[in-house]
């Protein structure tokens, strides 16, 4: 049988030493991206275009990642479709196909952590074709062109981080994510799709599992009056 709903934890995040992390109740955990970030990679595009192009790049990536998660988050809670954007319309309009095929919205933006010293928000938990009794975790992602090899493989450690966060999590109300999507909007493309079932899940998380218990190792703390407890909503 299906799930009808799940409770909804809000984010409790800020930033410590440079470090992006959550207050869950099992204390302070280091969020997915903080542990998956490497800027060494990007020294030498960086140097390319040089410090101020770069982060007008990034920030524009930033906004136009945002907007499209906002419009896809709006529509699987009311159905309504956003205002049209004269420049990230785009990006929806490749995503829009896919919003329309899903059948049941468990969750959106939840916090989600467990045990092996990590956590984040996840996109969207939902039921979409051809599930059975449980949901499929989906994390959407923009992009000017299709994802591929070191970048997608990140993405890929994302949601299997996600997966086993949100099945420790919600493990008491009998959720057992099977399979995670990342779905990518592209600019006058059709979206990219990319599914990862229970195996590649697992395989997937072992290199960040390794990451995260380093960064557990240093010893993360908290500024005074930080730690606030999780709010809880239904979803």
């Amino acid at each position: 049988m299906r799930l009808r709903s799940i409770p909804k934890y809000e984010a409790v995040r800020t930033l410590i030493n440079g470090h992006r992390v959550y207050a869950t109740p099992l204390g302070l955990k280091p969020s997915v991206t903080t542990i998956l970030r490497d800027d060494s990679k990007f020294a030498g595009w960086r140097k390319y275009k040089g410090e101020k192009a770069a982060n007008d790049i990034l920030m524009q990536a930033a906004a136009r990642g945002t907007w499209t998660h906002d419009g896809a988050e709006g529509f699987l809670t009311t159905g309504e479709h956003p205002p049209f954007h004269y420049v990230y319309q785009p990006f929806y309009d490749s995503l829009r196909p896919f919003l329309e095929t899903v059948e049941q919205t468990l969750l959106l933006e939840g916090a989600v952590w467990n045990s092996d010293n990590y956590a984040g928000a996840l996109d969207c938990l939902a039921y979409m074709p051809g599930d059975g009794d449980q949901p499929t975790l989906i994390d959407f992602k923009t992009a000017n062109k299709p994802v591929t090899g070191s970048k997608l493989y990140g993405y890929e450690m994302q949601v299997a981080a996600y997966v086993k966060a949100a099945n420790f999590v919600y493990g008491r109300q009998g959720l057992c994510i099977k399979k995670g999507l990342i779905v990518v909007a592209m600019p006058h493309k059709p979206y990219q799709i990319h599914e990862l079932a229970r195996n590649d899940i697992n395989q997937s998380l072992l290199p960040l599992l390794r990451e995260a218990g380093g960064l557990a190792r240093k010893k993360i703390r908290s500024p005074d009056n930080f730690i606030q407890p999780m709010s809880r909503g239904v979803a």
